[in-house]
């Protein structure tokens, strides 16, 4: 797909009816569906963001996120900024991640970070969960750090002396700051070997007037029983904002970052209660909740309230492949919301006001192939059996520079090979003692690599000089007990083909012996891009 192709895909997705509003606001809309899940910025990596919830800074979108990356685990934390919900800038970690000083080392990775801006200081504020006695704070003027710790954490309730505060959320309403929160009881003797093994309950408090800190707390939990039941007692992940004259927090019941849990809606006239309780979905849509984003449509001045989960295909331990779906919520007149809509074909079309800066390029932007920008990609796992051969025809003629594809990392300890190479025709490439044109190689071992899918590039070596239609090719062979994961998605295009061949299968095939070990994955390819000089 060439460049232009690509741009124009963004922009009939998230600008199909933008129009200029007012002297600075401009609306636009988007388009997002249950399906492609996993996000990419600019540059074509994965957006390595667990539990992310997209705020808006000064004219600008930000999604926050715990990164996995580096370690497989809660290490850090990433920003990415946009301009139309969908073109996404790494922005890069909110503190350096190996300073040694803060304090995200520990059993908590700093999860479920939140973000909120104090107006009458000018500074950006982050609450996170480092899995102490209390949440890590930190400060920065800038939405994309770096952020500086406060030197001890904020302390909640004393209420909850000997329980851990977990999951949370930070938010600004009416001009006070909130923290609504779990809180982790390890030692509850109703734990079963199964489950639960652990019990957990929202509760919720005013923040202070700096917002640094908390005060007096009360619970959020269901007013339909006399008695908490094991939903109240597993709700997580919370997340609240207003609508109206009420209160709403958002959550999950208990899954550690599962392929789907209870999606839980409470709903009060006052943060001190009584809650209503709602399920809205009976596995999330595949997600657990991440937050709730207001978009505010400048052509009506309707809200949309943008609902948002972490999807985690087969859960832990592959948390590295963490998609994201979003979708609005549907209000009754009483107040209470629809359940969402998880069908699989379902999307959903929501007016937001773009950013008022300039929409982000990146390397695989201004690719000059690459598979679709909106395509539905899927981890695939298997160099273990197989080499994938990802061919296609060149779309312009010009020096090809590089190719980069998305690859995740395992436990390997052979290398992951890949070669560039030209060939004459699909037919030849699958004759018999057909030599291609090599342009490039390059290895990659799994400490060069990431947990997540970032683009790993094969540059060009050798004469790179291409005519348009010329056809092009990567191999991608990783045999080792631990695979290689890579992504694919259905419905390529012709032109875009993937041949695979099993691991040392080097002779024909069949009962008349004329089958090539070489056969064609009908209608799938591989995630990737090539530039141009």
């Amino acid at each position: 797909m060439r460049v232009s192709t690509y741009l124009a895909a963004l922009a009939t997705a998230a600008c199909a009816s933008a129009k200029v509003w007012g002297n600075s606001t401009t609306a636009g809309s988007v388009t997002f569906d249950n399906n492609r899940r996993l996000l990419f910025d600019t540059d074509g990596n994965q957006i390595d963001a667990v539990g992310a919830k997209i705020n808006e800074f000064g004219g600008r979108y930000y999604l926050y996120g715990n990164s996995v990356s580096q370690k497989d685990a809660f290490y850090g934390i990433k920003s990415y900024s946009s301009n139309d919900l969908l073109t996404w800038q790494y922005e890069g970690y909110l503190f350096d991640i190996d300073d040694g000083k803060n304090p995200c080392t520990g059993s908590g990775g700093c999860g479920r970070p939140h973000i909120i801006y104090n107006q009458n200081a000018s500074t950006y504020i982050l609450w996170a969960n480092a899995g102490s006695v209390g949440y890590q704070v930190a400060t920065s003027d800038s939405p994309t750090g770096p952020f500086v710790f406060q030197s001890s954490p904020a302390m909640i309730d004393p209420q909850f002396d000997g329980l851990q505060p977990a999951d949370h959320a930070v938010e600004i309403i009416d001009g006070k700051g909130y923290l609504v929160f779990s809180a982790l009881n390890f030692r509850d003797p109703r734990a079963g070997s199964l489950f639960p093994q652990v019990y957990q309950t929202l509760h919720i408090s005013e923040l202070t007037d700096n917002f640094l800190n908390t005060g007096v707390s009360y619970p959020v939990a269901s007013n339909a029983t006399t008695e908490l039941d094991l939903v109240d007692e597993q709700a997580e992940s919370p997340d609240i904002f207003k609508r109206g004259d009420y209160f709403y927090i958002g959550g999950s019941n208990t899954c550690g970052y599962c392929n789907g849990t209870l999606a839980l809606l409470y709903r009060s006239e006052s943060i001190q209660g009584p809650w209503t309780r709602q399920i809205l979905a009976g596995y999330g849509c595949n997600s657990q909740f991440e937050g709730v984003t207001p978009l505010v449509d400048p052509s009506t001045g309707e809200t949309t309230y943008l609902w948002s989960g972490t999807s985690v295909p087969g859960g832990d331990p592959r948390v590295g492949f963490s998609g994201h779906i979003y979708q609005p919520l549907v209000f009754n007149a009483d107040g209470s919301v629809q359940d969402l809509d998880c069908s699989v074909d379902a999307e959903f079309t929501v007016a937001f006001p773009k950013g008022n800066s300039t929409t982000a390029t990146g390397n695989a932007t201004e690719a000059g192939d690459a598979s679709p920008a909106l395509a539905v990609y899927s981890p695939v796992c298997d160099s273990d059996f197989f080499t994938l051969y990802q061919t296609w025809p060149a779309s312009q003629d010009g020096t090809i520079e590089s190719v980069s594809l998305n690859v995740a990392r395992g436990h390997q300890e052979a290398a992951l090979s890949l070669t560039l190479f030209k060939f004459s025709s699909h037919e030849d490439l699958l004759t018999p003692g057909y030599k291609w044109t090599q342009l490039g190689t390059a290895s990659f071992f799994a400490n060069q690599t990431t947990w997540v899918f970032d683009t790993v590039t094969v540059p060009v070596s050798t004469n790179g000089t291409v005519s348009k239609g010329e056809f092009l090719g990567v191999s991608i062979a990783g045999f080792d007990v631990s695979p290689w994961c890579h992504l694919e998605y259905d419905g390529a295009d012709e032109d875009y083909i993937l041949y695979a061949q099993g691991g040392g299968q080097y002779s024909l095939r069949g009962a008349q012996g004329k089958t090539s070990p070489v056969y064609q994955r009908v209608g799938k390819s591989v995630k990737f891009f090539a530039t141009y000089a």
